[in-house]
């Protein structure tokens, strides 16, 4: 491989790394996306775990990781026992099936823990203090609820109408 093309995987390699691990995946996981990402085909556990100097068992946790968030797919060969693994290439499936993933689970209990602490604030006794929690609750739930309505918009429309709604909103954004 050119030496400049190298230099491009590992800079990509270290940042999709920094940029999995802020969101919460660990540093590995985006390794081996961008390791993906940057391959013409698939390549075997072993592979992926050479190229990145990784323990096999780190590898196989991430990449089982990355599989349930659709970012990355599993394939097989012909004659061969081995698993093969593949990025998905279309960021805007990947941010359904993330938002899809991750919507679901979190929200709901975060919206239920909050439903349950503005509950239990209002049987509290009327003071400065209750009146505050009830405000920053109410205001939180209005947040919550907007987060969700935009996610709910975003996984109402397919990866082509999001896209094209998304150079709107960038173009509105630019144009004000």
């Amino acid at each position: 491989m050119d030496k400049k093309l190298l230099q491009s995987r590992e800079l990509l390699i270290q940042a999709f790394g920094r940029q999995s691990n802020f969101w919460g995946m660990g540093k590995t996981a985006g390794e081996i996306f961008a390791l993906l990402y940057f391959n013409a085909g698939p390549l075997s556990l072993e592979e992926v775990a050479d190229g990145l100097s990784q323990t096999k068992g780190n590898v196989s946790v991430a990449v089982r990781q990355l599989e349930q968030l659709g970012m990355v797919h599993r394939s097989w060969q012909k004659g061969d026992r081995r698993v093969f693994f593949a990025a998905e290439t279309d960021f805007m499936k990947i941010v359904y099936g993330v938002l899809a993933l991750r919507q679901k689970q979190e929200f709901a209990q975060s919206f239920a823990m909050v439903d349950e602490s503005l509950r239990l604030a209002e049987e509290a006794s009327d003071s400065p203090e209750q009146r505050l929690v009830l405000a920053r609750l109410a205001a939180l739930q209005e947040f919550y609820t907007m987060v969700d309505e935009t996610v709910q918009l975003i996984l109402s429309k397919n990866p082509e109408q999001l896209q094209r709604l998304l150079k709107i909103i960038n173009y509105i954004v630019n144009k004000f």
